[in-house]
């Protein structure tokens, strides 16, 4: 009996409507190739939200640096109030953190984006689809086809007590 040395049960990483199939039931596949395209425009404006709430907590964060570098030098003069500075301080220690908020949101947008593309893990001969185009596939929860590789395999075979026996023998 020949057995696959991997066995891949297919699945999407993001829910969405299925727009693409993008192999033959039974191909070989290549590790990487698109297999199935789940409808991207979703993903694609949330992916659009996140660049723009970047780009406006960068925009805080430049004002708030630049008061705060302001309210250091009028407080080296005496011009201004600790607290006042402390506030802004504190106002651009918001606005970084915002910043680093914004671009975690980017990098999980972009992810989920990217897994609008579902992709073969590995190598080898890819099985039938098991949902076609226009259905709703669910995270971690539809399959969508099996791939098994072709190169190694393992050999297995079972042979009875007596065979074994007389073969062993021979070995010495």
């Amino acid at each position: 009996r020949f057995d696959a040395v991997e066995f891949v049960e297919v699945r999407a990483r993001v829910t969405g409507y299925l727009e693409k199939i993008a192999f033959q039931d039974g191909a070989t596949v290549k590790k990487g190739d698109v297999l199935f395209v789940i409808d991207r425009r979703p993903y694609k404006a949330t992916l659009e939200q996140a660049q723009a709430a970047l780009v406006s907590a960068k925009a805080r964060l430049s004002f708030t640096q630049t008061d705060l570098e302001r309210a250091q030098v009028l407080s080296k003069g005496g011009n201004i109030s600790e607290q006042v500075t402390d506030q802004r301080r504190q106002a651009s220690q918001t606005a970084q953190a915002d910043v680093d908020s914004a671009e975690a949101a980017l990098r999980q947008a972009q992810l989920n984006y990217d897994f609008t593309e579902v992709k073969a893990p590995i190598n080898g001969r890819i099985s039938r689809r098991l949902v076609t185009e226009g259905n709703i596939v669910i995270t971690d929860q539809t399959m969508l086809t099996t791939i098994v590789s072709l190169d190694p395999i393992y050999f297995s075979f079972t042979v009875d007590e007596r065979s074994f026996l007389k073969y062993q023998s021979t070995l010495g």
